[in-house]
């Protein structure tokens, strides 16, 4: 299995070819600030983990006490069963599989101290990924922290990109081939900067206490 970055991680294929199941390999800074935000929580904390995949993230949520819930589009439910059981969590998991883009998540499953969405909302167009904020935010509990992250326009994945000329709302292109077979990112993306990660978060009402770049460039924002 190849080697994507110098964070060592591995080429596992999300089931849809939506990017590479990072969180199954790692934590990284924006789920490290998850938990410890849900470590602060007086009470029993509820987190969200939206496009979970195979649910890494969400496990070390329950392993840090939390009620979990792990929502994606695609079916990992025995494989996340599965995992949270072999570290004695699964009573504090559910899993859920939904279109977030077409979901009340407020609606049906309550409200969240910590919502966490990595990696996914560059495969949607600004337009809607703006609607799936507002419905992430709207599910957020007082006090509650939205961590999401982007791919960067900054990144290597904006090598070649048909997009990176576009403003941020006709901004919707496939990647390079090289970039496609490298990451197993499928489809149309919508990259982002920085910037561009803060003004969505802002459109819908929330405020922005950190935003920043990692080291390969994608783009990271913890909100509320």
């Amino acid at each position: 299995m190849s080697v994507l970055n110098d964070y060592g991680d591995k080429r596992n294929p999300t089931i849809s070819n939506h990017g590479v199941d990072i969180a199954a390999q790692r934590a990284d800074d924006l789920d490290l600030m998850a938990l410890e935000h849900l470590r602060s929580v007086k009470g029993q904390a509820r987190a969200l983990d939206v496009a979970s995949a195979s649910g890494g993230q969400a496990i070390r949520m329950a392993l840090a006490g939390a009620d979990v819930l792990a929502l994606d589009i695609d079916d990992y439910s025995e494989a996340f069963r599965g995992a949270a059981s072999a570290v004695g969590v699964e009573a504090r998991c559910g899993f859920v599989q939904q279109d977030i883009t077409d979901y009340d998540i407020a609606g049906n499953l309550g409200h969240f101290d910590a919502i966490v969405c990595q990696r996914m909302i560059h495969y949607l167009p600004y337009g809607v990924a703006i609607e799936v904020v507002r419905t992430l935010r709207r599910a957020l509990k007082s006090g509650g922290r939205l961590f999401i992250s982007a791919s960067g326009l900054h990144s290597e994945l904006g090598t070649d990109y048909m997009g990176d000329r576009l403003p941020i709302d006709r901004r919707y292109e496939l990647l390079s081939n090289a970039m496609v077979e490298k990451h197993a990112m499928m489809g149309l993306i919508c990259l982002y900067s920085q910037d561009e990660l803060a003004a969505l978060l802002e459109a819908t009402g929330l405020h922005v206490e950190r935003v920043f770049t990692s080291a390969f460039g994608n783009v990271k924002a913890v909100a509320r």
